[in-house]
């Protein structure tokens, strides 16, 4: 037994929160004239239609097999059971960052008995024949030296269960696995000595510890409940964030998936795992204990009695309780030992092991350690929170370059912040309210969107991968309209007669037919999560809901065609904002009197439905675990602690959530996003049973592409907008209409020529090797589509770089929008105009006229594409690697091409390659 000499505290800062963690973190080539069509920067990988996949980039994927079978000793010889040749592969094992999704399969392994359908749960490790995935710290074999070795003790696993196991059974199948040496076969192994007395009161006889070693090499022994100490990370109970270690279910052709999410020295210090720190992902396919009855290896006291030989056998080589073919719900003690994921560590189990080196990425808090001096601070939208850790890395780490950090603040506080001269640049994802006093320069630097995301399980349990939401659907969340509960329904008369929650909606059941589980929560199913702070993201919503003549009809009053009504608090709401506001005062009697939180202070229940968070990161590590934000459950009733606390994470297999999310965080955390409604060939005045009329469009770099080309400027505003009304319409078909055009904001005048000359060198990157996608530091993210990948795309990136011009020269000059204007001085790279006709900056409107649609001026060319004619059935386009299913106007970019070829041969750009590269 070891000694408590090691066990004690870990390293100051071990405890780092997983969520605070997480939520705390080539030259373009114009002149392609296909490059409208063509997506250059895919999100790809994922066969759900409407969820943005892993970046579109080298694959990293390993395969590797194993032979395995249960091998028992009897009478001296080797009797073989159950051989199997198992194949694992995983799909990304280099550059991976925290908290970032990888996907495992396998074929091969044997059917598993039992189910739970939580793979990340506690009652998981009950399963038969499970195959356990562990992150683990170290490699595999001999030739690695200098380099921890991986062993069950470097495995991290969060509760304490999965790694120790207790019975009153002397004789359990654990003790007569013939491939564990004598110390680990023995009354009490790895046990902590001496045994803490808080301990003593749970050890059955029997007791075998598997101690977790810390990477400055503390160990913590766990034991029954974390009696004997967990890492700081570590808890005795499931919390909201489930652990990454995976028990996962082969079916009965012996295949299998899951997905797994790999933690960093970021938010598990104590596993360490970290670009200097090797670590690795461990498969171990469980094929239940070899035997070794007559206790060959053991010690004479510790050999099983002859006489019991043969019963002793017969319950080591058992092959389960459960019968795969019969899906039975798993319970802790109702499955065979001999076959149980809690014995993933004995020798018979570990000895089957596939080992699977991973890398990371260097974090963009290596900056902190390896440059000096202070860094440029850009301040805004965290809509590029996933390009910038990726880009920072490479900017410290550059001698050519310079530190910078991006300090995540709502993009309305970063833009009114630079326009007062109290920052010197602010990331924005949308044009500001009022024009800039002083001049300021808008530079696009990425174009993506926003998702909405959402986890939704069907009546077996398994995920549903594609939803269709169109913008009324949208306002009924946003407008807390449906009740949520039967007490709120019966009590609140203004939502007496509308559906409890989106999922009993009749229109939600016309544009989705697929049943869902009947079992989730139906006050999380409700709502949108979403932000509480002013947001760009907020104001594209509201702007894409008000832009449609059903949504906003009903917004004004009118109820939809099955009956359902605005919640009279946000009746007649002007749009766009760009913050949600809380709007409703109903306090329910009856929620108050069971509620003993409300009881003591009694607020309105559906805004606490909503229960909206200041940190999108934090909307993004909810769905991607499928948190409900909805501050409902009274915690430490009756006492002066008691507080509201989340519903918490729903079950999974009966999910219901949806959450407004970047597209850059649902493609890194793999989590599904809906396709939302751009086109509808006639508003029908009655009840619909299906989609026929309408068109969904998924997010995609097509669909994001197509929707770029019909940005217009605003010369008031001296950027670029999303003609919503266009998107909506029969131009905009194939186009996302969560579109963001993500700009950097800069003064061209009064900086420092410090700060000038930062801002600018940045500026020349991003919209040249910052475009380059790929998971590696200074690569462009899956997320985002590359300047460079479209013709309207090119061109933004034209008109950044004439800005960095600007921003260096520092002379109160910005470049015209439509290029018509000069820099004094020597002439920089003209500008190529974007658009022959200015558009006027929008103006927030309650009910626009639906029979009359804003157009767009395009400047004429023969060589403008036709527009595409609406289709009368339903359509989702659907993610694709190149070009755009839906056929696609050129829009007021593309139709104006011809002429900027022009602009860009006289401005001596045509030098510049026309086949434009891309990942695949």
């Amino acid at each position: 037994m070891r000694s408590a000499s090691r066990q004690g505290s870990h390293r100051a800062g071990a405890a780092r929160s997983t969520v605070a963690a997480r939520a705390a973190r080539w030259a373009v080539a114009s002149g392609c004239l296909f490059a409208l069509s063509a997506s250059l920067a895919p999100f790809a990988g994922s066969a759900d239609a409407s969820a943005p996949a892993v970046a579109a980039a080298a694959s990293s994927q390993v395969t590797k097999s194993v032979d395995a079978a249960r091998v028992h000793l009897v009478n001296g010889a080797d009797v073989v059971a159950d051989p199997r040749t198992i194949t694992v592969s995983v799909d990304l094992t280099t550059g991976l960052r925290d908290g970032q999704p990888i996907n495992v399969s396998w074929t091969g392994a044997h059917p598993t008995g039992g189910v739970a359908l939580d793979p990340n749960g506690s009652l998981a490790a009950s399963l038969e024949y499970p195959v356990v995935i562990l992150e683990c710290r170290g490699v595999s074999g001999s030739s690695a030296t200098g380099v921890e070795q991986i062993s069950p003790e470097t495995c991290y696993t969060q509760t304490p269960d999965q790694r120790y196991f207790s019975t009153n059974d002397i004789w359990s199948p654990f003790r007569l696995d013939r491939y564990s040496p004598a110390a680990a076969r023995s009354f009490r192994s790895g046990v902590l000595d001496p045994i803490p007395a808080a301990c003593l009161g749970s050890l059955l006889g029997l007791d075998h510890w598997v101690p977790f070693r810390a990477v400055d090499d503390t160990l913590y022994y766990g034991g029954p409940g974390g009696c004997a100490g967990l890492a700081p990370e570590a808890t005795s109970e499931e919390s909201s964030v489930p652990p990454n270690t995976t028990f996962a279910r082969t079916d009965l052709e012996g295949t299998g998936s899951a997905k797994f999410v790999i933690s960093t020295e970021d938010s598990n210090a104590s596993l360490g795992c970290s670009y200097q720190v090797a670590c690795s992902l461990v498969v171990v396919p469980v094929m239940g204990i070899s035997c070794d009855v007559a206790g060959a290896a053991l010690p004479a006291a510790d050999q099983p009695p002859v006489k019991y030989g043969a019963f002793f056998f017969q319950r080591c080589s058992s092959t389960g309780n459960f019968d795969p073919t019969i899906p039975r719900p798993v319970n802790p003690g109702d499955e065979d030992p001999a076959v149980s994921g809690r014995l993933w560590w004995t020798e018979s189990n570990w000895r089957n092991r596939m080992t699977f080196p991973l890398t990371f990425a260097k974090p963009a808090s290596v900056c902190g350690v390896v440059s000096a001096g202070a860094p440029t601070l850009l301040y805004g939208s965290e809509t590029l929170r996933q390009a910038t850790s990726q880009w920072a890395p490479k900017f410290c780490t550059d001698p050519k370059l310079f530190t910078f950090r991006h300090v995540m603040t709502g993009e309305p506080q970063a833009k009114n912040l630079v326009g007062a001269g109290s920052i010197s640049a602010a990331i924005a994802a949308g044009p500001p309210s009022e024009p800039f006093s002083k001049p300021v320069v808008q530079a696009p630097i990425a174009l993506t969107g926003f998702a909405i995301t959402f986890a939704i399980d069907d009546p077996l349990g398994q995920p549903i991968t594609s939803l269709r939401l169109n913008p009324r659907l949208l306002a009924k969340l946003l407008t807390q309209s449906y009740s949520g509960n039967q007490t709120i329904s019966s009590e609140y008369q203004a939502l007496h007669l509308n559906p409890l929650s989106l999922a009993s909606d009749r229109e939600f059941r016309a544009l989705n037919p697929d049943p869902v589980n009947d079992s989730f929560s139906t006050d999380v199913a409700s709502t949108l999560f979403t932000v509480s702070s002013d947001s760009d993201v907020i104001r594209a919503l509201t702007s894409y809901i008000n832009a449609d003549p059903e949504a906003r009809a009903w917004l004004d009053g009118k109820p939809d065609p099955w009956g359902t009504v605005v919640n009279p608090s946000y009746k007649g709401i002007a749009l766009p904002v760009d913050g949600w506001p809380q709007l409703d005062a109903f306090i329910s009697p009856r929620l108050t009197d069971l509620n003993p939180c409300l009881a003591a202070n009694p607020v309105p229940w559906l805004p606490l439905v909503a229960a909206p968070v200041s940190d999108p990161a934090v909307v993004a590590l909810n769905m991607q675990y499928g948190i409900g934000n909805s501050q409902l459950v009274c915690k430490n009733p009756g006492e002066n602690n008691q507080k509201l606390a989340a519903a918490g994470r729903q079950r999974p297999g009966s999910r219901f959530i949806l959450g407004v999310v970047s597209l850059a965080d649902a493609a890194r955390y793999q989590i599904r996003a809906a396709s939302l409604q751009s086109h509808i060939t006639a508003v029908p005045a009655e009840a619909f049973a299906d989609a026929t009329g309408r068109t969904f469009v998924a997010p995609s770099s097509s669909s994001l592409s197509a929707a770029a080309a019909l940005l217009v400027p605003d010369k008031a505003l001296g950027t670029w907008v999303v003609p919503y009304a266009t998107l909506r319409g029969a131009t905009g078909i194939g186009a996302y209409p969560g579109l963001l055009l993500v700009s950097l904001d800069v003064p061209t005048v009064g900086l420092s020529t410090h700060d000038a000359t930062r801002l600018s060198t940045f500026l020349r990157w991003v919209v040249s090797d910052g475009q380059t996608p790929g998971p590696e530091n200074g690569q462009l993210p899956a997320g985002y589509v590359p300047l460079k990948a479209s013709a309207a795309g090119a061109l933004l990136a034209t008109y950044s770089r004439n800005a960095a011009d600007a921003i260096a020269a520092q002379q109160g000059y910005v470049p015209a929008l439509d290029g018509s204007s000069k820099p004094p001085g020597p002439s920089p790279t003209p500008t190529p105009s974007l658009s022959a006709t200015p558009t006027p900056s929008p103006t927030r409107t309650r009910t626009p006229s639906p029979s009359v649609e804003p157009t767009v001026t395009p400047i004429p060319t023969p060589s403008s594409s036709p527009t595409a004619s609406p289709t009368p059935s339903p359509t989702d386009v659907a993610l694709v690697k190149t070009g755009v299913t839906t056929p696609v106007s050129a829009g007021p970019i593309g139709q104006a091409l011809p002429a900027l070829l022009a602009l860009a041969l006289f401005a001596g750009l045509g030098a510049i390659a026309t086949t434009l590269w891309g990942r695949r």
